[in-house]
């Protein structure tokens, strides 16, 4: 009798396994159902400066076609996979690495196991971690068509949509803030620009153009954003994608004062969540939303699956 118990219970579990691992291969979360479809107007130009605490990510949306420029920390990109896919997102059409310091490449190889991509561009320097090593291994593992030869040039535009972008700045150095890939979106009669971690030396060798929103750089660091930077680009708004209790300072002080004095309308992801930013090319709204995709702390589906396999295990040996 007892061993028919065991039997029993065995199999039982072991079902409890099965339909585990189905629910974790259609990426039902954990922690409840976090993101819904937003509706969005795909004729307009939307753009999601994502809530991922101490990192970075950017969705790009318009005319059906996706962008993403960065993926956040490594426990980040399960939630933006989820945020995407709520979106009825399947491709990403440019996934753009701006450098490989590891808040801006850690969520990518979860966004490649999980998203068709055309084409991913990233700078032709490496980084000698593990979170580099990661998303090489990934890339080779599903031969993602990989871009490292952009150049900075004015003269060539990728279309995106109705949209157009371009590469500002790039480089193959050591210095991985200084190689960040810089890009200027434009849109009718709207620019968008997009420094990655770049510092005052990129802002000093660029001629750039004036833009109506500017993606802080590197989280709002006194390395950046000079007043003379500011009086060239005239930006309206400014959004800095920022932790709380980051560690850093970050923002400074500094940078507030000086996007302040210039009458900048800041929006900060630690303060205001998910950024929503859409515009026809003439007007530009800008809405919050209180989407959090920092995976620090929460829980993640290999978590879920460990549980449940520790489980299993356990129950099997004990009876």
């Amino acid at each position: 009798m007892k061993k028919n118990n065991k039997t029993i219970i065995i199999i039982l579990v072991f079902f409890i396994i099965i339909l585990t691992l189905i629910l974790l291969r259609n990426n039902i979360n954990t922690d409840n159902k976090l993101y819904t479809n937003l509706n969005i107007n795909r004729e307009d130009l939307n753009i999601f400066y994502l809530n991922v605490g101490q990192a970075d990510s950017t969705f790009i949306t318009i005319n059906g076609c996706n962008m993403l420029i960065d993926s956040g920390n490594e426990k980040d990109g399960y939630y933006i996979v989820e945020f995407l896919k709520a979106q009825n997102v399947k491709k990403i059409d440019y996934f753009i690495l701006t450098h490989f310091d590891e808040d801006h490449i850690g969520g990518a190889y979860k966004i490649l196991e999980e998203l068709e991509i055309g084409v991913l561009y990233m700078p032709a320097n490496s980084n000698e971690t593990k979170t580099y090593a990661k998303l090489i291994s990934k890339i080779e593992e599903y031969n993602i068509n990989t871009n490292t030869s952009l150049r900075a040039t004015k003269d060539v535009n990728y279309s995106l949509g109705n949209a157009n972008w371009k590469v500002l700045n790039i480089n193959d150095g050591n210095d991985l803030n200084d190689s960040s890939i810089v890009i200027e979106l434009d849109y009718k009669e709207t620019k968008y620009l997009f420094m990655g971690d770049s510092t005052t030396k990129v802002e000093e060798q660029v001629e750039w153009d004036e833009v109506n929103v500017l993606k802080v750089a590197h989280h709002g660091s006194n390395s950046s954003t000079s007043q003379q930077f500011l009086e060239e680009i005239k930006p309206k708004y400014a959004v800095i994608s920022v932790g709380n209790g980051n560690g850093y300072d970050f923002p400074s002080n500094d940078v507030i004062g000086r996007l302040e004095h210039n009458n900048i309308k800041i929006y900060r992801t630690d303060k205001n969540g998910t950024i929503w930013l859409t515009s026809n090319g003439t007007t530009i709204n800008i809405n919050c939303i209180e989407y959090n995709l920092d995976g620090t702390g929460r829980k993640q589906a290999t978590i879920f699956k460990r549980k449940y396999l520790y489980a299993f295990f356990f129950y099997a040996n004990y009876y």
